[in-house]
């Protein structure tokens, strides 16, 4: 495996720096009772809580697979044991990966990984005719009521400091208006995935009213984006009222970030990546697309210069696949012209050019799609070349079309 020609090159490339949720096979149920159909009870509940985590889906629980599944829910619990929350007696259940996967796959469920957004929060507060803006260390009841429920729907959730450059950088009429620019440059010192904005209304009776404003992509796309914020509008005590907020966001999220399960797959793919330019580079990029949901598994096919051919077997679909391959920053598709390739390879002046769609031009890296019109014995192949390692013999990787992508190192 041509992964294995890297290995006398250095060591290992260091973690990806992203935000892993850990505990989305957990779940902690408060027991009435202690009874056997008590405790039957919490662990179809704590199934629940799961499911909604891992899919995704608020209303996962409405699926007839699922539901069959919660009646017996025993099978799927892999540890458990007893806690305590706010006083009460509490079942904590650990549930088995694999086993939720598949139930997910034959359910035709969505399916969402650990890898997850990190949500900056901006919560400005009104409460006796007064405004202000709540910071990381507020000690506000609406806070922790806000870090469970994003908790338990696996949302990785940020709040700002409040230090100096926060508080002269953004201020309150900014986030009650809903002003996207100073929004987004206050929020480009945190580097989140998604940016929550939450307007709340205290009411006499403790109640409140929360409205809000879900940007979900990075504060430098917030301003020229072509797509409005999610809005939303909720009310009833801090905890049913952050619940539903949390709720709705997670489901929007979910909805852009995970992956059809079940049905039929599309097999093998092929990518190939350039400006692979070290030993990290390869090991980053192998585990990052390893790690995709969409992905079953990732060989390395050949290596030329600084582009890697990657065979990729699917569980989803191709499209899944470029969707979630497209949430990652780190690597962005290529596309040129056959007449640009043409120009790029003839080009000697000093013009400025792009390196590596200059050395795509010139080696004839790009592979077009196959015409499903064109006779079956003429299949689009790579180009010979001596300089490239070919591990064909050992791996015999299955005939697939190769789409072009630059890595961001």
């Amino acid at each position: 495996m041509l992964r294995f020609a890297f290995l006398f090159l250095a060591l290992l490339a260091l973690p990806v720096k992203a935000a892993t949720v850990t505990n989305l096979y957990q779940a902690q149920v408060v027991l009435p009772d202690t009874d056997k159909q008590s405790e039957k009870q919490a662990q179809a509940q704590g199934l629940e809580q799961v499911l909604i985590k891992v899919s995704g889906q608020s209303e996962i629980a409405n699926n007839e697979v699922i539901r069959k599944a919660m009646a017996n829910s025993r099978p799927y619990i892999s540890q458990f044991g007893y806690g305590n929350l706010n006083g009460d007696r509490t079942l904590e259940l650990t549930f088995n990966g694999g086993q939720i996967r598949d139930l997910l796959t034959k359910a035709n469920a969505t399916l969402w990984n650990e890898q997850r957004p990190t949500i900056l929060v901006w919560l400005v507060e009104e409460s006796n005719r007064e405004r202000a803006i709540l910071w990381d260390q507020s000690g506000n009841s609406l806070q922790p009521q806000m870090n469970l429920a994003a908790d338990k729907r696996g949302l990785p959730i940020i709040m700002p400091i409040g230090d100096f450059d926060d508080v002269t950088a953004l201020n309150i009429p900014d986030l009650w208006g809903g002003f996207v620019q100073p929004i987004a440059e206050a929020s480009q010192r945190y580097n989140p995935d998604a940016v929550l904005v939450v307007r709340a209304r205290k009411q006499a009776d403790d109640n409140v009213n929360l409205s809000w404003q879900l940007f979900p992509q990075k504060p430098n796309q917030m301003v020229n984006s072509q797509k409005a914020p999610t809005e939303g509008k909720v009310s009833g005590t801090a905890a049913t009222a952050t619940t539903d907020m949390m709720n709705k966001v997670a489901d929007k999220l979910a909805a852009k970030y995970a992956v059809q399960l079940g049905g039929a797959s599309d097999g093998a793919f092929a990518i190939q990546v350039a400006n692979v330019k070290t030993t990290e580079d390869f090991f980053t990029l192998e585990r990052m697309l390893t790690n995709l949901t969409s992905v079953a598994s990732v060989n390395a096919n050949q290596l030329k210069g600084d582009s890697v051919q990657f065979d990729v077997k699917l569980l989803s679909s191709e499209e899944a696949f470029r969707r979630e391959l497209g949430q990652d920053s780190r690597i962005s598709q290529k596309t040129i012209d056959v007449q640009d390739m043409t120009e790029l390879a003839d080009n000697t002046a000093t013009d400025v050019i792009d390196p590596v769609a200059a050395d795509i031009a010139k080696n004839n890296m790009l592979i077009k799609p196959v015409d499903p019109q064109a006779p079956s014995d003429q299949p689009a192949q790579l180009p010979v070349d001596p300089n490239v390692i070919d591990v064909s013999a050992t791996m015999q990787p299955e005939q697939a079309q190769a789409e072009v992508y630059y890595w961001k190192s």
